[in-house]
């Protein structure tokens, strides 16, 4: 279903346009790295209803809605991890890789945004790419090129009822192994074998378990190659709040032990937002008016509210609808309710934070 049909009246949405925009997204492929034709559709449709957009130097598409003196910043991702899931969109449900992580709260949010124009704020929408790499390039370039706003919801599947105010951090690190050329008959280890048995050591500490829990170390060998001589992989760790990236180093390099080099390759500091905060407080009180029952919780991955956090000190939340266990799944889909609940919570937030600048202006 496409939605051509959309009006360049300035008029909200109705339920079928809205989950028309679903369907499409979910059914343009957007894997890291090729996200400019969803982009492109995705301006098109902003543009059509009236919204100020635009794509910028890495591929982020943005639109703008509104005029007021406080700028609140909707901001989920364009991309998805590879491997096709078959599209389908029935009565109840749209599936296909994406629905969930993240294009139900990308869709979700920019059906907000295109609503909010009789709002005394001016909403920013924003669709960025590689969310779904280490590096979150297109959240960086709008952290560092962008003014920062007065707050900020990212889109990621919490469920409607729900509202995320934690992400573990996340550090990457080279480990790297090298001995003398000798033949291999030759006695004494090889770098494979000091590697396996170095990342075992590793593997008993932290290992796959830690990512169970918000307050814990986890950790998964991401790649790596082994051979006699010169081995290497790269491991990718979730942090707690508290642990900096020197001192997991400090303790990772300590159990690899000597004849193991570990190099530091990029690194994302948790975040914990506080329940009492102007996004918080403004989804919580939305997903109550829509008469559902409230939770908040504390994820072990990581999201682009870890990037914009770096340095944006403003209210955020990460908030989306769909059912977070579908993420990245070969069975990825997500409820039509479920994405029209959210729509209507993103758009009653978007008032409760009007009327709070509101209150604290008077």
């Amino acid at each position: 279903m496409t939605i051509e049909h959309l009006s360049t009246q300035k008029r909200e949405l109705t339920d079928d346009e809205a989950v028309g925009l679903l369907a499409e997204a979910v059914a343009t492929p957007s894997v890291s790295g090729d996200e400019r034709r969803l982009a492109e559709r995705l301006r098109h449709i902003a543009a059509g209803h009236g919204a100020r957009s635009h794509i910028d130097e890495v591929g982020n598409v943005h639109a703008l809605v509104g005029r007021g003196p406080r700028t609140v910043m909707l901001l989920s991702h364009l991309d998805t991890v590879p491997g096709a899931v078959p599209f389908e969109h029935t009565a109840t449900l749209v599936r296909g890789r994406g629905a969930v992580d993240a294009k139900g709260p990308l869709a979700a949010m920019l059906v907000a945004a295109l609503s909010s124009r009789d709002l005394g704020i001016r909403v920013h929408w924003v669709g960025v790419v590689e969310e779904e790499t280490l590096w979150s390039r297109g959240a960086e370039h709008v952290r560092r090129t962008v003014p920062v706003p007065d707050a900020v919801i990212v889109g990621e599947p919490s469920g409607a009822s729900a509202v995320t105010i934690g992400y573990k951090g996340m550090a990457e690190f080279e480990v790297r192994c090298e001995v003398p050329r000798t033949h291999t008959a030759t006695p004494g280890p090889k770098a494979g074998e000091i590697l396996v048995r170095a990342l075992d050591r590793l593997l008993d500490i932290y290992g796959t378990r830690g990512n169970a829990n918000f307050g814990d170390v986890g950790m998964v060998v991401r790649d790596g190659r082994l051979e006699p001589f010169s081995s290497a992989c790269s491991l990718v760790f979730r942090t707690p709040p508290g642990l900096s990236p020197e001192e997991l180093l400090r303790q990772v390099s300590a159990t690899l032990g000597e004849g193991v080099d570990v190099v530091p390759v990029y690194d994302v500091p948790a975040v914990m937002v506080p329940r009492g905060s102007a996004c918080v407080r403004a989804l919580t009180r939305a997903i109550r008016l829509e008469g559902l029952r409230p939770a908040h919780k504390l994820k072990t991955g990581t999201s682009d509210m870890n990037t914009l956090s770096r340095s944006w000190q403003v209210p955020m939340a990460t908030y989306g609808p769909g059912d977070c266990h579908q993420d990245h799944t070969d069975t990825e889909h997500i409820l039509v309710q479920e994405y029209l609940d959210g729509v209507r919570i993103l758009r009653t937030a978007l008032r409760e934070l009007d009327n709070s600048f509101r209150e604290a202006t008077s």
